[in-house]
């Protein structure tokens, strides 16, 4: 079976989804106090650093110039990657890379792979595509483990399940997880999701990771994660994709 794009437009148009939304309260306190908590957060971290807007001002520039040249960076790349021992890949659009993907996937008898959050392959449908193709593919961010088991959509970019509360978070892992005693207390939830994706890491062949940063000198990749499962999906499985 061949892959193709995957359509990735909402169900709905934004105007008629945002006026469902705003009518249901118990979104809009969700969002609320989840807005609250983060700007709050956010605030301490800037205060930490005395250099903050001088630091974002420098990560923009560098990032700016690399842009500007990005064509001879992936070449050297490339280059580095080789190097150090790994295969590159080029896709000239998303059906390609979805195929690419699904091929190397099925190449090592993979049935599932485990994820890391990668906006990239949100955007070419990457999850679908490989599903057409027998694969499963299981997010191991907590937020986007959230989403995929509840068959939602992620609703911010940084925060996917910023819509939900833990009540509701905790009544879907009973029903997905099978635990019929669990409490909504975070740490309870945290290490339900824990246990879940425990065993997915330790028995799936392949992973599939987007990158924060690659390093054209080196060819190493940099993938920044709070959670620790970055780490694990990155190191436990046999093939990375």
């Amino acid at each position: 079976m061949s892959v193709e794009a995957i359509p990735t437009s909402p169900a709905v148009p934004f105007q008629d989804a945002a006026r469902i939304a705003l009518a249901d309260t118990q979104l809009r306190r969700n969002m609320g106090k989840a807005t609250q908590t983060i700007r709050g957060k956010r605030s301490v971290a800037v205060e930490e650093l005395p250099d903050w807007e001088q630091l974002r001002e420098a990560g923009r520039a560098i990032k700016e110039q690399v842009l500007r040249h990005l064509d001879d960076y992936l070449i050297q790349l490339e280059e580095s990657v080789k190097k150090a021992g790994g295969q590159v890949h080029w896709a000239a659009d998303a059906a390609e890379a979805n195929r690419i993907i699904a091929r190397i996937a099925k190449s090592h008898g993979a049935t599932q792979v485990v994820k890391v959050k990668s906006l990239t392959t949100d955007e070419i449908g990457l999850n679908e595509a490989l599903q057409l193709e027998g694969i499963e593919a299981i997010e191991t961010d907590l937020a986007e483990l959230i989403i995929q088991l509840a068959g939602e959509r992620s609703s911010h970019i940084l925060v996917p399940a910023i819509h939900k509360n833990r009540s509701e978070i905790r009544e879907l892992f009973k029903k997905k997880f099978g635990l019929e005693h669990l409490t909504d207390e975070p740490k309870a939830l945290a290490d339900a999701a824990r246990s879940h994706l425990r065993a997915k890491f330790l028995s799936t062949k392949v992973a599939v990771s987007g990158v924060n940063f690659g390093v054209a000198e080196t060819g190493t990749v940099c993938v920044v994660a709070s959670e620790g499962k970055g780490r694990l999906c990155v190191r436990l499985p046999e093939v990375l994709i």
